[in-house]
């Protein structure tokens, strides 16, 4: 039980520094671009809702919510809104975003097989993704 402790924790501070990171796009200019910013910062409130479920399906136990959970992330990753056309050179950020969706794979399928040890994992390395993408946007748009 011991080992476990020291995963949850590993896991809750992970989802901590999630929720803690801006995302920042590009500021936007004029009253389309208030629109857009407030779009793309909905957006991101639903990944981090979905991220949340994950997070509360692991510590319960609960396969079917990791499972529906990682299936939306996934299909946010997929969506229009995902894209940030402003970063210059996109090569890394596409990178991360099929990391992203890899890990969501991994999740529904630790999920499906009854493997929490193999979903939190999984869901550790998808919050680390989420970390370094928002520090890559960030840079990329300054």
């Amino acid at each position: 039980m011991r080992r476990f402790r020291g995963m949850r924790a590993a896991v809750t501070a992970a989802i901590l520094a999630l929720a803690s990171l801006p995302f920042v796009p590009a500021l936007p200019t004029g009253r389309a671009g208030q629109q857009e910013k407030q779009s793309r910062s909905e957006f991101m409130r639903r990944k981090l809702e979905f991220s949340k479920n994950v997070l509360e399906g692991l510590s319960l136990e609960q396969y079917p919510t990791i499972e529906k959970n990682a299936k939306a992330l996934k299909v946010l990753s997929q969506a229009a809104e995902w894209e940030v056309p402003m970063i210059p050179n996109a090569t890394d950020y596409v990178a991360l975003t099929s990391e992203f969706q890899r890990y969501t794979d991994d999740l529904v399928k630790a999920a499906k097989q009854g493997n929490i040890d193999g979903a939190t994992l999984a869901y550790v390395k998808l919050t680390m993704n989420c970390v370094q993408c928002h520090k890559y946007v960030r840079f990329a748009s300054q």
